[in-house]
């Protein structure tokens, strides 16, 4: 009983001490694409980035499905998450458990939902801006 309770105390103290690295926001429902933000050429097709495009991607607590032109184009699971990138707390997002994939970042502010690389300017990666339908 000696030697339990020390490691009990132990083991409680490491769980206890977990970092939160929950995000704490929500991404449900479907988001519809608006744009980009790159130093790339602007698309050829002004429809592209209007109302009723069909690019969407569409959140569950823990699924995703993304349309392209109305076409579903992939669906499967994603994990939210926090993470320090150089020096700034930002909410990473990995599909599909691929955690080796190239960093994606969100951003969420009212109804407007961006996804794009690790830095977030148009000169490092292109951020893509979606709108809640």
């Amino acid at each position: 009983m000696k030697k339990i309770l020390p490691v009990c105390a132990i083991v409680l103290f490491l769980f206890a001490c977990k970092k939160d690295n929950s995000v704490g926001i929500s991404l449900n429902g479907s988001w519809e694409y608006r744009g980009t933000t790159c130093y790339c050429a602007p698309p050829t097709d002004s429809s592209a980035y209007k109302p009723g495009n069909g690019t969407v991607y569409s959140f569950s607590a823990t699924n995703y499905k993304y349309y392209l032109k109305h076409v579903l184009k992939k669906s499967g699971t994603y994990k939210l998450f926090k993470e320090n990138v150089n020096g700034a707390e930002r909410n990473r997002i990995i599909f599909d458990n691929d955690y080796n994939s190239e960093a994606k970042y969100i951003g969420l502010t009212g109804n407007k939902f961006s996804l794009g690389g690790a830095i977030g300017s148009a000169a490092d990666a292109p951020v893509d801006y979606y709108e809640k339908e």
